[in-house]
């Protein structure tokens, strides 16, 4: 059993090290029906593993219980622990990512400008500001009309990755025509 604690604790501890200098590369999201599962995250199975392996040594050889009793507290420390990151530090995590994530559909009905000119049903860039950053994407025109550089557009919709956007020129004519 003192084989299976130490290989646990080993793995653990070389898991972490490796996770801290080439950071999240076994990065991986667990999803059912849209929600979110962070108890099996890596870090929340990571401390488990390590959590286990080391208060099975540290009882083995310091305490010299038997093995029932170290298995047992071994499981049962693993599993506070577990619980103590995963609500410290994943949950927290999960939700500050989910707050700062934004979508191309938020997008609808604000303005930008155009960096790369539109050319009929070409696609052209605009720039555009989302969550205090200033981004770029491709763009087409909805009317496939021509706009040049500097104008101001509005996003009117996305396809594929593209927004869909309107001249103001042309928000104002039919703004025009809609109060008639």
């Amino acid at each position: 059993m003192e084989t299976i604690y130490l290989i646990c604790f080993i793995v653990g501890f070389v898991y972490a090290v490796f996770s801290v200098i080439f950071g999240n590369v076994f990065d991986f999201d667990f999803d059912m029906n849209g929600g979110s599962l962070p108890y099996f995250s890596p870090i929340t199975i990571a401390s488990f593993i390590t959590v286990f392996g080391g208060t099975g040594m540290f009882l083995t050889h310091f305490i010299g219980l038997p093995y029932f009793f170290v298995l047992l507290f071994s499981i049962v420390a693993a599993i506070v622990i577990s619980l103590l990151m995963m609500f410290l530090v994943v949950v927290p995590l999960l939700k500050a990512q989910k707050s700062a994530a934004f979508s191309d559909r938020d997008m609808i009905g604000r303005y930008g400008e155009v960096s790369t000119p539109i050319l009929g049903s070409q696609r052209g860039e605009i720039i555009y500001e989302q969550g205090g950053s200033r981004l770029s994407s491709p763009a087409l025109s909805v009317n496939k009309v021509d706009i040049g550089v500097g104008e101001v557009v509005e996003i009117v919709d996305v396809v594929s990755g593209t927004f869909v956007v309107k001249k103001l020129a042309e928000l104002s004519e039919l703004e025009q025509k809609s109060k008639t």
